[in-house]
């Protein structure tokens, strides 16, 4: 059952990670229509044309991320649209005649240095994908421990009454047996039903570590299964089943 549930939760992730890309795809083809026309037409093969194109260009990048709906592979594909476009904003630069050589190095490292901020994002938008994933994780472990406990307090509460029901029983058994004077075989039953006796009084105080040992179970599969840098929240259960032991 977790395997078909974890199955389905990457089949749904995945659905999403393709339709943002498929959207964020159309609105880059949309938004840069404009931009590689004028590439495309000379505009910015003039002087001073490098600065008319990183105008257009930001322009361009501020309404595409003010555009809504583009979900988990905004940046990424924005990023993956950029790096496409370096070849043609050298080509630019190294066009323009009235450059100098120094004011090309400045460009070219401003350029660098944006990429490197990009990219940055990019990790950032990433490592918080990361963190929702695993906070999804951890609040379906919660869930799952709930389950567990209350299941756990249902069985062992059946298990007491039937154990209840079977000394009720024996006890009966015995009683007939000594009124009959079958004195030796109730005295064999009084022993059996110490032990059983004995059994539900530590049934009863066995709770805590019942639990401890449905947290364990719980937690060493929750290892198994999840994200190496969710494995921690398999770590933890086992250390807080340690608390009811």
């Amino acid at each position: 059952m977790k395997e078909i549930i974890k199955n389905k939760k990457e089949g749904f992730l995945l659905q999403n990670e393709e339709a943002s890309v498929k959207y964020c795809q159309a609105k880059l083809d949309q938004l840069s229509k404009a931009l590689m026309e004028s590439v495309s037409a000379g505009i910015f093969s003039v002087p001073g044309g490098h600065k008319l194109y990183r105008k257009a260009k930001e322009r361009f990048e501020w309404d595409y991320c003010q555009g809504p709906r583009k979900g988990v592979k905004a940046y990424e594909v924005l990023q993956s649209f950029l790096q496409s476009e370096v070849a043609t904003e050298k080509s630019i630069l190294q066009a323009g005649e009235a450059l100098t050589y120094r004011e090309k190095a400045i460009a070219e490292e401003r350029a660098r240095k944006e990429a490197a901020e990009k990219e940055q994002e990019l990790l950032r938008q990433k490592h918080w994908e990361q963190q929702q994933q695993m906070e999804a994780q951890e609040r379906n472990l919660r869930e799952d421990i709930v389950r567990l406990r209350e299941k756990l307090e249902r069985e062992r509460e059946d298990l007491l009454r039937e154990q209840e029901r079977m000394l009720e029983h024996r006890l009966k058994v015995q009683n007939d047996l000594l009124t009959e004077g079958f004195s030796n075989e109730s005295e064999q039953m009084k022993d059996e039903m110490n032990r059983l006796r004995n059994i539900i009084e530590n049934n009863k105080k066995d709770k805590t570590l019942w639990i401890a040992r449905a947290l364990d179970t719980l937690a060493t599969e929750a290892t198994a299964i999840l994200s190496v840098p969710a494995k921690l929240i398999g770590q933890g259960l086992k250390g807080l089943s340690s608390l009811f032991k």
